[in-house]
């Protein structure tokens, strides 16, 4: 009785038939005193015991690391990366002046082992450390209210995390943590660029805009300044029931050390005072302040809250949400990949 060893319900029997098409691994036969990787580049080693998109890159060999990007990102417009890459790649080259009227010699910089071994490493230009100095920059741009800035510093650390790689998990799960921050800010920064942009006489689409402010996941701080900044533009236009929401979060929340915040929090008891007294909202928005702020998704497209009824389409690399009719355009985020794209996701690391 019963299915002894055959698999039962997870599928045991695996008849894939012809598995062909796959190029068969190349078998070093060593015999002694005949070293087969004599000759070898450094590239052609490096790239042996690893083929990340920044492995490819320090080997020059863009086109193939644009293609795996391609199947890993959905990457959809690679000109963004392009300066990028030759940056990281410049940053492993290294050239000594030879003998008179003969060329230089080019050396790869290494960042383990040496050019006669058989284990190296390449050196990386775009390293964790570098990709999170490049975001505490730009995150100092955001609490001075450079917004421009700091939407193109947050995007172009977007756009070299995929030629970064990382050491260990621990290294991996901060890369991982940076997109997500990334998106966020990236997201925040649009908001706040285009509700600049408006000429004052559109109260309402202004307000609505400082109201999605608050749904971005940012520092504590820079999320109290963006509830300070709801709050006084809603209650400006008379939008007091809104208003209200943002007052209480400011009030209930935690952003860190209270001096810093004590002035503002005692402005807002004040303002819900008020609210609490008037109870309208003059302008309508899409924007509801009863529902829980993690339940709405802004279109990164539109920057506009996506109705609960819609299933939003997402980017591949950076998560970023959009309405179903942005399937196949490029992301506005990360400026690289497709939306709704089918991919293996993000590799920062050997498995």
């Amino acid at each position: 009785g019963g299915d002894v060893g055959g698999g039962g319900d997870w599928g045991g029997d695996l008849d894939l038939g012809d598995l062909g098409g796959l190029p068969e691994e190349p078998v070093h036969v060593e015999e002694r005193g005949v070293n087969l990787t004599l000759g070898d580049s450094c590239q052609a080693k490096w790239l042996r015991k690893r083929r990340l998109p920044c492995d490819l890159v320090a080997a020059g060999d863009f086109e193939e690391a644009l293609s795996l990007l391609k199947r890993r990102l959905g990457l959809m417009n690679a000109e963004p990366l392009m300066a990028t890459m030759k940056e990281a790649y410049w940053a492993t080259c290294s050239s000594l002046p030879s003998l008179p009227q003969m060329s230089s010699i080019h050396q790869p910089l290494l960042s383990e082992g040496s050019a006669k071994s058989r284990d190296l490493a390449p050196k990386i230009l775009f390293t964790p450390q570098v990709i999170l100095d490049r975001a505490r920059e730009a995150l100092r741009m955001v609490t001075s209210g450079k917004f421009n800035d700091a939407l193109n510093a947050f995007r172009s650390v977007l756009q070299a995390i995929p030629i970064s790689v990382a050491n260990d998990a621990n290294e991996e799960r901060q890369l991982t943590e940076m997109i997500d921050t990334c998106r966020e800010y990236v997201t925040f920064c649009r908001l706040q660029v285009a509700s600049k942009k408006l000429t004052p006489d559109k109260v309402a689409r202004i307000i609505e805009l400082n109201c999605y402010l608050t749904c971005c996941k940012l520092q504590p701080y820079h999320q109290f300044l963006a509830l300070k900044s709801a709050m006084g533009a809603c209650f400006k236009a008379e939008n007091f029931v809104t208003a209200a929401s943002f007052a209480k979060r400011m009030i209930q929340g935690n952003f860190g050390p209270p001096e810093k915040t004590k002035d503002d929090v005692a402005k807002a008891r004040q303002v819900l005072q008020i609210c609490e007294q008037k109870g309208t909202d003059k302008h309508v928005i899409n924007y509801d302040p009863k529902v829980a702020v993690e339940d709405i998704k802004i279109c990164s497209s539109s920057l506009e809250a996506i109705a609960p009824q819609e299933t939003p389409v997402s980017c591949p690399y950076t998560g970023a949400t959009y309405l179903p009719s942005n399937k196949g355009k490029l992301c506005e985020v990360c400026q690289l990949a497709e939306v709704g794209a089918n991919t293996l996701g993000i590799q920062l690391r050997p498995i």
